[in-house]
């Protein structure tokens, strides 16, 4: 019985999370859709790793610092080398696609988009060209 997917555990883990949400309930969780339910558990676990990096910046900057104190100018760390999760790949998972990049490039250059938009998504924006450049 391997290939069986085990729904009581998953069933736990959507209920036990920060997704509040009447579909995860008793009642309803018989009622969704897989596809639904995996983009739910996909969106923990990203969440999850967000909230495990931001639990521990404190002790990776101190690290960090740690790390140049004793090797001096040699040593080429930063405080994401220490983080429970890859940063980078992190940024690379999440975000808009390269569609809707394309169209929010484009809008940007026609000045079609408040300029209080384009800085809200600046950020976005800014990830979303490294990883196309990549």
């Amino acid at each position: 019985m391997k290939g069986l997917t085990d729904w009581n555990a998953i069933f736990f883990r959507l209920n036990a999370s920060c997704l509040k949400d009447d579909r995860w309930g008793s009642e309803n969780f018989s009622k969704q859709k897989v596809k639904d339910v995996l983009a739910a558990l996909k969106f923990l676990e990203r969440h999850d790793h967000t909230q495990f990096n931001l639990q521990s910046v404190s002790v990776a900057k101190m690290a960090a610092m740690v790390a140049h104190a004793l090797g001096g100018k040699k040593v080429s760390v930063t405080a994401d080398d220490f983080l429970p999760f890859d940063t980078r790949k992190l940024k690379k998972e999440t975000g808009i696609t390269e569609e809707s990049a394309a169209v929010l490039k484009r809008l940007m250059k026609t000045r079609k988009m408040d300029a209080r938009v384009v800085s809200m998504l600046a950020e976005e924006l800014k990830n979303s060209s490294m990883r196309s450049d990549e």
